[in-house]
């Protein structure tokens, strides 16, 4: 599998795992780079350079990607271990919360006309 290939498979991957595609292409171009700006990263991942912002905002509150605020602001990945800990948390977390749901669905009876 060369980089391309697995540029997509990742950023797939991401998307079945909640993020939206700008912000799994934004992730992964900076995973990709140790920092970059939003021109840089815009032109690396194709995500409309205003559209970076709003991606990387959404991933820094999820804790994947630290901002520097400076002009221009600078943007970095958190590191590889930190970022799957932290979406295998998040997928856990649903599960746990689907389990729970499911858990206090009541269970109809093939008689009952509900």
């Amino acid at each position: 599998m060369d980089t391309d290939e697995s540029v997509e498979e990742a950023i797939e991957l991401l998307q079945q795992l909640g993020l939206k595609e700008y912000e799994a292409r934004c992730f992964v171009g900076l995973s990709r780079l140790r920092s970059g700006t939003a021109k840089k990263l815009s032109e690396m991942t194709e995500v409309p350079r205003t559209r970076v912002y709003d991606a990387v905002r959404v991933l820094e509150s999820q804790g994947l990607v630290e901002v520097q605020h400076s002009s221009p602001q600078e943007f970095r990945a958190v590191s590889l271990e930190e970022a799957t800990e932290t979406l295998r948390d998040q997928y856990e977390a649903r599960v746990d919360r689907l389990e729970n749901a499911l858990n206090t669905i009541d269970i109809v009876d093939e008689g009952d006309d509900t």
